[in-house]
């Protein structure tokens, strides 16, 4: 038989790739529970390391519903001595869905396995020193008692890998006689990770942080134990990734259209809108780059404006009663720099319009929604934050864009959860978690003229606020957000 040539093998491994198996993975970390020689020694309680059964219930019976496979991944207790599983686990016929450090490092596809790294449970940061390690492999999946997403730059041309840790379905199990084990015991996070594969490339992964009740919300549905709530919970807020209109992705945008007409949110936010390209500073003195858009239509505020209206008024519509929000950021702010330094003398197909928002500018009014509003009528429903607005939902500050940081520095994940404690902000277009900080990722292309040779942490992500203040943060690759089977 002749041998088949090369394109004919790569033809049939992509073929094999695409029929692999969906499949749909809940993975949450197990702590050990104190031991004999801790009980002695700091005063024995029964609580530390015990299994969460309420969370466990509904941990398996959203497997049931969801034709799911549990993966429990083994923790330490208050120290590396700790390293017993409770005995609950065995009395309820888990023992097979338990996974050791010498069971792990399963790929679950091409692109994302479950991983044996062992952090401390007690560390503060799951995710230090470890972003060298994903790095190096894959987007990677291992067992803390916090809850920590984080998006790793990977080569010049190619989606990031990302860092995820689990959470635990068991209670803490700490040392509470010093600063760090009493810390953990605050921070200990209930929860678990789930996984949709969708082939042996593309996968969706999201976080399900659950209540002290063990209550958790998947995709706007409530899971209580054995019982799940076939009424959607409501969902108070939709905020999507950074738009920069001109530059979005169509295939993001078609997922954040998804995303609203599957959640009906109350509230939508927006961040970085208005792109800016037209008045971009960054670019001023560069002729070539300048020439380039010129001659794609690119150097017209008006054009801009008109675009950002027509989106709004797409939105609205889409939104029905709920509202928009546009949260003051720092690409439209390219337009109020442009008014302020007055460069639009020196371009004249733009001094008409530029002199209108100088006027409104003058007045104390936003140059960027004045002129969004000279384009057309907007619906009732939508609304401009301004830079100082704050907007809480469920003591959520969702009217931050994420750019400024504390007494005038730049922001950051640490200065937004020190100056905001619980918040959902955008502006890296890298999305993270880091306790209740939540970063949303970016709408745009991820291949943009300004990025090409860097090494990228840009990624498409959304995050739903539901009713009592639970939050989910849904990446978004190549369009893809949740499985067909999701309901």
């Amino acid at each position: 038989m002749a041998e088949k040539k090369p394109e004919e093998k790569e033809n049939k491994e992509k073929k094999a790739e695409k029929k692999a198996e969906s499949k749909t993975y809940v993975i949450s970390a197990i702590q050990s529970p104190q031991s004999p020689d801790n009980g002695d020694r700091f005063g024995f309680d029964s609580s530390k390391g015990a299994p969460h059964t309420q969370l466990i219930e509904g941990l398996r019976h959203y497997c049931d519903i969801n034709n799911a496979e549990l993966m429990l991944l083994t923790m330490n207790g208050m120290d590396c001595t700790e390293r017993e599983v409770h005995s609950f686990f065995r009395a309820e016929g888990l023992e097979d869905k338990i996974l050791y450090p010498s069971r792990r490092n399963i790929r679950l596809n091409k692109n994302c396995i479950v991983s044996d790294d062992i952090v401390p449970p007690q560390n503060i940061d799951p995710a230090t020193s470890r972003d060298r390690i994903v790095q190096a492999d894959q987007t990677r999946i291992y067992a803390h008692s916090k809850q920590r997403f984080k998006s790793i730059a990977s080569g010049n041309a190619s989606f990031p890998k990302l860092l995820v840790t689990t959470g635990a379905c068991t209670l803490p199990n700490y040392n509470e006689t010093n600063h760090r084990g009493d810390l953990a015991t605050k921070e200990h996070c209930f929860g678990a990770v789930i996984v949709e594969v969708i082939d042996a490339v593309h996968f969706n992964v999201r976080h399900i942080p659950a209540l002290k009740n063990g209550k958790f919300i998947d995709m706007a549905h409530v899971y209580n134990g054995k019982k799940r709530e076939n009424k959607k919970v409501d969902v108070e807020a939709l905020v999507l990734g950074d738009i920069h209109l001109g530059d979005h992705d169509p295939q993001t945008m078609a997922a954040n259209y998804q995303m609203i007409d599957f959640f009906k949110p109350k509230r939508l936010f927006l961040h970085d809108l208005v792109n800016g390209h037209s008045v971009n500073p960054h670019e001023r003195d560069d002729f070539l780059k300048r020439a380039i858009a010129y001659n794609e239509g690119r150097l017209s505020i008006e054009s801009e404006l008109r675009e950002a209206h027509k989106e709004l008024v797409k939105l609205s519509k889409r939104m029905k009663k709920g509202e928009v929000h546009v949260v003051y950021s720092n690409h439209p702010f390219f337009i109020d720099r442009y008014l302020e330094n007055g460069r639009f003398l020196q371009e004249p197909w733009n001094t008409k319009i530029a002199l209108k928002l100088a006027g409104a500018m003058l007045n104390g009014e936003n140059p960027v929604e004045y002129g969004i509003k000279m384009m057309g009528n907007l619906p009732s429903n939508v609304n401009f934050l301004k830079l100082r607005d704050d907007y809480k939902v469920w003591g959520w500050q969702l009217g931050s864009h994420g750019h400024k940081g504390i007494s005038g520095a730049r922001g950051s994940i640490r200065s937004r959860e020190l100056g905001f404690g619980k918040s959902i902000t955008g502006h890296t277009h890298a999305p993270e978690i880091l306790r209740n900080t939540y970063i949303v990722g970016t709408s745009t292309r991820l291949d943009l003229p300004y990025t090409d040779g860097s090494m990228s942490r840009w990624l498409a992500a959304n995050a739903v606020l539901y009713e009592g203040g639970q939050v989910q943060l849904l990446p978004i690759i190549d369009g893809k957000w949740r499985s067909k089977k999701t309901r």
